[in-house]
This record gives structure tokens, sequence and C-alpha cells, in this order.
């Protein structure tokens, strides 16, 4: 009998030791918590519409420690690839380095993409089946949504980054459809609406090339960023994206392009997303500098 109390817990610390799971979890949550902080913090120090390296690399080694610990956590996965896009976009100035950063954001979007391909035993790569298959097999899952949604930005911002023409005769342009049509049967409110907008924005930028890209459509990058706004009407981003599809494809609609623009430019930027809307509003302000010229 006394030696019962050692014997337990000698076979308890055997079992903790040979199943850590628990110690893993929490371990994997600390770190996305820590990651969740900086990411809150990364505007700290910014000058104008340029951020600070520190608070953001913060976030991204948080999120990288958490997905080292568990691969499989979706959650860790589309922070890191959220914090690496916002150092991409408003930390690194040069785009030797960006193209890195959006490659390696790339390959992190699409391990994630297969382990939700293999959680849900789809039976082929969600590329090869249509968005509706792919919103069918998946469900309500927010976090699937935020996965595709980010794979879409690094997809997108690598080809930006890599050259429009190039980018689509690499199929890039139909990765990122695929992946936005699979964000808006998903959730179409995630990301301030972020599947329309970036489905909007596609349409608007792609080269319409025949055989490759001949579905991109300038009508319906004016319809989805409308369908964006009729959703989160406030996106300064979207707003602007709008007024420059106008004014490039729908002359008749100047003066609604104009009142956007002019809108955006006395918009106070929201604190949740200092750098972020203000570069947009530095952006509108060119914009409508360069009209008068």
């Amino acid at each position: 009998m006394t030696y019962f109390p050692v014997l337990l817990v000698l076979v308890i610390s055997a079992q903790a030791l040979l199943n850590p799971v628990g110690l893993t979890a929490t371990t994997v949550q600390e770190a996305i918590a820590r990651g969740d902080q900086a990411w809150a913090n990364r505007s700290e120090g910014h000058q104008g519409p340029r951020a600070r390296a520190e608070p953001i690399e913060k976030a991204i080694g948080a999120y990288t420690t958490a997905l080292d610990e568990e691969p499989t956590h979706l959650e860790a996965r589309w922070k890191l690839l959220r914090a690496l896009y916002f150092k991409g976009e408003f930390v690194l100035d040069n785009d030797e380095d960006r193209l890195a950063l959006f490659e390696r954001g790339r390959e992190i979007a699409d391990a994630g993409r297969l382990q939700i391909e293999q959680h849900y035993k789809l039976t082929k790569d969600s590329l090869d089946m249509k968005p509706q298959e792919v919103a069918d097999a998946i469900g309500a899952d927010e976090t699937a949504a935020e996965v595709f949604f980010w794979s879409s930005t690094h997809w997108g911002l690598w080809g930006r980054t890599r050259g429009k023409f190039a980018a689509a005769r690499e199929g890039v342009a139909t990765k990122i459809r695929k992946f936005a049509e699979i964000v808006i049967l998903l959730d179409e409110e995630i990301e301030n609406a972020g599947g329309h907008r970036v489905l909007g924005r596609l349409n608007a930028e792609a080269p319409k090339i025949p055989l490759i890209t001949g579905w991109i459509s300038r009508d319906r990058a004016i319809s989805e960023l409308r369908r964006a706004l009729e959703l989160a009407p406030s996106d300064l981003l979207t707003n602007f994206f709008l007024a420059e599809a106008l004014l490039e494809y729908r002359p008749e609609k100047t003066e609604e392009a104009l009142d956007i623009l002019n809108a955006i430019v006395t918009s106070d930027p929201n604190p949740d997303w200092l750098v972020e809307e203000t570069k947009t509003i530095e952006d509108a302000r060119a914009l409508l500098a360069s009209l008068d010229d």
C-alpha cells in the first residue's frame, strides 16, 4: 500500500510523456495569444503608411512557433499568413524581398489547403473541383474560409509582384478566382467581404488574355466590389478599388468615383487598421491629385 501513490505518480508521468497533447495544446494557444497581442500592436511606431518591422516580426515569430508545435493548426496558419501579408505590404520596401515573402506565403497557404482537403476527405484537389462542390463538402467552417481567403491574397500579391502577364500565363488568376469564389460560398462576410473584394479587384486588374483569362470581366469587377460594399460599406480599401475601377472602365461614373475618393481622404483611419487605412487614404489623395494634373 505504501508504494501505491508513488506507482500512480509514475504511471501518470509516463502517460504524460507518451501523450503530451494537453501540453502541446497549451503551448500552441499561448503562442497564438502572443501573436494576437503583437498583431494588435502592429502599428506601434509607424510613420504614415509604413510600419516598423519589430512589432509584426513578433507576431510572425509567435504564429510560426504555434505552427511548428502543431503543423495542422489552421488558426495559427491563417494568422501567420495575415501577418506575412502585413509585412510584405507595409514593411518591406523592395520587390525582391516581397516576392520571396509572398512565395513563402503561397507555400504555407497551399499546405493549409491540403490539410483542409484531407480533413474533409475531398476526392481530388480543390482547384480541380467546382467551388460549390468544395463549399458543400466543407460546410460552415470559418477557419477554412480564412485559409482560402489568405491563399487568394498571397497568390494575388505574388502575381502582382511577379508581373501580371507572367502570372496570368502561369494560371495564377484562375487560382485566385477559385479561392475567392470558395470564400464567398463559405462566408461572404469574412474579412469585410474579402472574397468579393478579391474577386472584384482580380477582374479589374488581371489582363484579359484569350484562352488563358478570357473569363475576366470588367462588369463583374464592379458588381463584385459593389456587393462587397453592401456587406461592409465602411471598408476604405474596397471603396478605393471601386473608385479606381469606375474611373478606368466607366467614365460616365466619374462623378461617383470622385465622390468616393473625396470621402476617403476626409476619413479618419480606423485605429484597428491604422497603417492599412492610412495608406488607402494617401493612395486616394494621390489619385485625386493625378486627376488634376
